[in-house]
């Protein structure tokens, strides 16, 4: 007498020579019952005589039973596949940050692709340990990446394009050559970008810090891409930013050409450029990931820049925001960092010391429904789990009224912190 079906337990991981079988369904001529009550008890030689062939052993309900257990489906002494596996339902989407990350020949790109499977791993109590062992790996990378990147040949290698995260977020900048990356980095932050005529004068990556009012958002100039291709790694830096600056030139021919291009490099690598701050992980055909990006149409101040612009906003119809800014003059370029502060999604809560005026020299940044115990994580993690009090000035509240430690923050609202 055979089994006629052996399926995957739902609740258990079985491991076979311990006969921990779970949930397992054994079908004998017609008949189903449970794996405990047809193998509980048996020992390893029971086993070892029915994957050869010979074992017959067991009863339910009172009817004879007899089985022969597929080697195939369980080698003695290995592990069902994880739980996990069995238990979590993957998104395409998380599917395909999976492929990256196996896929990833740096550090910054294992970095990126593992935030990702982050975002998009439901979060209830069958994956936390899913949970865990991503967070562990990202921990791995992050410290790979400080130390310089992986040894290949006795060699350190260094990642040109990977810059570690500042501020209240990450905007690189993407563009074709000439359109002024440089030249709106240089206006907006300290770094020492080369401002030239020529194409090419950036060739790694240049970090500088902007502000909008008193929130630091980080601007990374990269190299241009050109007719849509571009430098080896670059792909990486796109993926980890957390969104895009798309620039494009208001006195070029190729105006909507240098729109296009650029957006379709990210769309062939599975990015799917918006302009919502709330990203929207929804299961799609494609499994593209959401990437937030904001269109800077650069010299403005050029004549006929503001038809062109015009011409570009009607014709180029797909959701995109788009600001018409001058690095020169500076025209726009505030408007600009208020558009990408809203793109980033976050809020800043200023904290109070109990009977202290309140520091607005340095704002703590989080994201928008960030909690009173977010910002206690923020001030000192430990600390946070003694949290007693907060009281709140802002938002929907009265002055100075008690909130429990779970009340939704607003931007600018201020935390009195009580341990």
């Amino acid at each position: 007498m055979l089994i006629k079906a052996l399926t995957r337990p739902r609740h258990a991981r079985p491991r076979v020579g311990a006969i921990r079988l779970g949930t397992i369904r054994i079908g004998y001529e017609g008949y189903y019952g449970r794996g405990a009550d047809l193998l509980g008890g048996f020992t390893q030689g029971h086993l070892d005589r029915a994957f050869a062939g010979i074992g017959r052993f067991g009863s339910v309900a009172d009817e004879p039973a007899a089985a022969f257990v597929s080697p195939a489906r369980y080698d003695i002494g290995q592990e069902a596949p994880e739980e996990e596996s069995m238990a979590v339902n993957q998104s395409p989407m998380y599917v395909k940050a999976e492929q990256r990350y196996r896929s990833a020949a740096t550090p910054q790109e294992k970095i990126t692709s593992l935030e990702e499977m982050l975002r998009l791993v439901p979060k209830h109590k069958a994956s936390e340990k899913l949970q865990s062992q991503l967070k562990q790996k990202l921990k791995v990378a992050r410290e790979q990446l400080q130390r310089g990147g992986p040894k290949h040949g006795g060699q350190q290698q260094h990642d040109p394009f990977a810059v570690p995260k500042q501020g209240a977020g990450q905007v690189v900048l993407l563009g074709e050559p000439n359109v002024g990356k440089s030249a709106i980095v240089g206006a907006l932050t300290k770094a020492k970008v080369e401002v030239a005529e020529f194409a090419h004068s950036t060739h790694t990556a240049v970090p500088g810090m902007a502000r909008h009012e008193d929130v630091p958002i980080q601007l990374v100039d990269l190299p241009p891409v050109i007719e849509g291709h571009s430098e080896s790694g670059m792909i990486g830096a796109f993926r980890s930013a957390d969104a895009i600056l798309l620039v494009v030139d208001l006195s070029a021919i190729e105006l909507l050409d240098q729109y296009e291009r650029p957006l379709t490099l990210l769309r062939d690598r599975d990015m799917r450029p918006v302009s919502t701050p709330a990203l929207d992980s929804g299961e799609e055909e494609s499994a593209a990931v959401p990437k937030r990006v904001l269109v800077a149409a650069n010299k403005c101040d050029i004549d006929g820049a503001a038809s062109n612009f015009s011409e570009m906003q009607s014709l180029c119809d797909d959701g995109l925001s788009m600001r018409a800014i001058s690095a020169k003059t500076g025209s726009g370029l505030d408007a600009m960092m208020a558009d990408l502060f809203d793109l980033l999604h976050v809020i800043r809560v200023y904290a109070k010391k109990p009977g202290k005026p309140v520091d607005k020299a340095n704002p703590f940044v989080l994201p928008k429904g960030g909690t009173v115990f977010d910002v206690a994580r923020l001030v000192h993690r430990e600390l946070a789990e003694k949290l007693k009090t907060a009281r709140l000035w802002g938002g929907k509240v009265h002055d100075g009224q008690q909130v429990h430690h779970t009340h939704e923050l607003g931007d600018q609202d201020v935390v009195e912190l009580h341990f």
